[in-house]
């Protein structure tokens, strides 16, 4: 394979990776088994994949910010979460032996597949239940629990990103169903951005990273997430999310007999 052949390979990679995205927030179902073909070990693939998705991030966020006004609170508690999360999820990736990422990754998309197949329906704002609740839950217990599932998620981004923001938004769409979905996706777009920062630090600093990939990768990505949402508008989001979630199954099938064969 020729250097533009290469460079062109990537950067399709990354579109369909952007576009994924757009429709269902599994990039990394694309990048991560893509670079494991192209022969990266696991772990690589997986820092590479993170790299690659980092800037989308940020344009999520920044269209987020009318959402967020008049969120600070929130965003005060589950910004901390997150980020103490993902430190920590970043940090196992390198200190667990890399065997353990392998045979865990096949549970991680699994778990992505089954939420695209049977999402959480979230419920509108009720302005009564706004003024009677409490934020991520009305007793002291309950606002704990949640509080530590939120960086649960974090510590799952930082470790394995493919289906966090997923994971983060349906998690957000119950404990915290006295806000609409669209605040809940915004709260969503933070703690993701904020988790794949923390996560390319910590990557940035513990292993080489190969830029070579990541950035025509990153470029695809761009593209693939301006062109994600025009084709979402024309094609069923339902229809997307199920032939997204039966690949992400699919996948971890594949994933797993590869790894005991």
């Amino acid at each position: 394979m020729t250097g533009v052949e290469f460079i062109l390979l990537m950067i399709s990679i990354g579109i369909l990776a952007g576009i994924i995205s757009a429709a269902a927030g599994l990039a990394s179902l694309v990048t991560y088994p893509s670079l494991l073909a192209m022969g990266l070990p696991p772990v690589t693939a997986n820092v590479t994949s993170a790299f690659s998705t980092i800037a989308s991030g940020y344009s999520s966020l920044f269209a987020s910010t009318k959402e967020l006004q008049g969120h600070q609170k929130q965003v005060k508690i589950v910004l901390p979460l997150v980020l103490v999360g993902s430190v920590l999820g970043a940090w196992l990736l390198f200190a667990l032996p890399g065997s353990w990422f392998k045979y865990l990754v096949p549970i991680c998309i699994g778990i992505g597949g089954v939420i695209l197949l049977f999402p959480h329906q979230p419920k509108q704002a009720q302005a009564t239940m706004s003024a009677n609740s409490r934020m991520f839950g009305k007793s002291l217990v309950q606002r704990g629990f949640n509080m530590l599932w939120i960086f649960l998620i974090g510590v799952y981004a930082g470790y394995f990103n493919a289906g966090a923001g997923v994971l983060c938004l349906t998690l957000l769409s119950i404990i915290n169903r006295q806000e609409s979905f669209a605040i809940n996706n915004a709260l969503k777009n933070v703690a993701m951005t904020a988790t794949n920062t923390t996560a390319w630090i910590v990557f940035a600093l513990e292993t080489p990273i190969r830029w070579h990939y990541v950035l025509p990768l990153m470029i695809g990505n761009i593209i693939g997430g301006i062109l994600g949402p025009i084709i979402v508008r024309h094609l069923p989001g339902r229809l997307m999310q199920i032939l997204v979630g039966i690949g992400a199954l699919i996948l971890a099938v594949s994933l797993t007999i590869r790894n005991f064969s």
